[in-house]
């Protein structure tokens, strides 16, 4: 495979990530309505994923399960630095202020992954990534609504906001790291969850989530599928193999399309209103994605 029909496969790769990340909303929200917390949901999420990456790599590549002890640094760092503690950074940005204000906070995370790929991999900072994350984050402010909602941030929501980009981030550089020691996206995906899905084990009030999960009846069973297989496993499968092929600052840019997509679901299934704002920020966030380059 050429390098143009590699860096093509790539893209389409970290597209389909953030496409489906964009749609973790549908399940969170019907999730919050049954009465789960951001917490039970993110860690339920963890162990969901670590029982179906588990026993499915147990079956099909028991390769992936072979790591050598000094990497585990890697694994750990993608799971408890980048899993857990994004979504503890990210839930509480959103608990102390708007839902809008903390996605483009988490946006941050491309210029966090550009600089630390600068320092760790002596990645090139050219002047069209830098115009091309601009676009990025003017884009994500745009979808966001923030410059029409208004509001004050306080040193609380620039912490954890700031803090979930950074941790975002870091599953982008450690999972490089991962890749350049050898490991393949299958291994490095499924240490990651071993690491967030133990984390997640001791996190969850179990008794609260069996509760909850038999009076939900098959409607729960259903949105705890979508939210394991949909927004996590295939996600993260396909953003794993998509780092292999492009650079992280690429990475971490073309899976900007979330909050597009994030904005277009509001819209079709909740029936969010679609503002010159928004549409502004579309074309911006697409327009990077286009004119994305190695």
């Amino acid at each position: 495979m050429n390098n143009i029909s590699t860096r093509k496969t790539g893209i389409l790769l970290v597209l389909t990530a953030g496409c489906s990340w964009g749609v973790m909303g549908i399940f969170v929200r019907q999730l919050v309505k049954a009465g789960l917390t951001p917490v039970d949901i993110a860690a339920l999420r963890a162990v969901g994923t670590l029982l179906v990456l588990g026993t499915s790599l147990a079956l099909a590549d028991r390769e992936a399960f072979k790591v050598r002890f000094r990497d585990l640094w890697c694994m750990a760092g993608c799971g408890i630095l980048s899993i857990i503690c994004f979504n503890i950074c990210y839930f509480s940005a959103i608990r102390y202020t708007t839902v809008n204000i903390a996605v483009v906070l988490l946006y941050t995370s491309p210029a966090f992954v550009m600089l630390m790929a600068a320092v760790c991999f002596k990645e090139k900072l050219t002047f069209r990534k830098i115009a091309v994350l601009l676009m990025v984050m003017l884009g994500c402010v745009l979808v966001s609504g923030v410059f029409s909602n208004g509001g004050s941030l306080s040193p609380k929501v620039l912490f954890f906001g700031i803090g979930s980009g950074f941790c975002y981030a870091l599953y982008t550089i450690f999972g490089r790291y991962a890749q350049n020691k050898g490991y393949k996206g299958a291994a490095i995906t499924l240490w990651t969850f071993i690491f967030a899905g133990g984390a997640g084990f001791f996190i969850l009030d179990w008794h609260k989530i069996w509760q909850i999960a038999g009076s939900g009846g098959w409607q729960f069973w259903i949105l705890l599928t979508g939210l394991v297989l949909v927004v996590t496993v295939l996600p993260y499968c396909t953003y794993t193999a998509g780092l292999k092929r492009l650079t992280p600052s690429t990475s971490a840019i073309v899976a900007t399309v979330e909050p597009l997509v994030g904005t277009l679901t509001g819209i079709l299934c909740f029936h969010e209103p679609l503002t010159l704002s928004a549409v502004s920020g579309m074309i911006l966030i697409i327009g990077a994605v286009l004119f994305c380059r190695e």
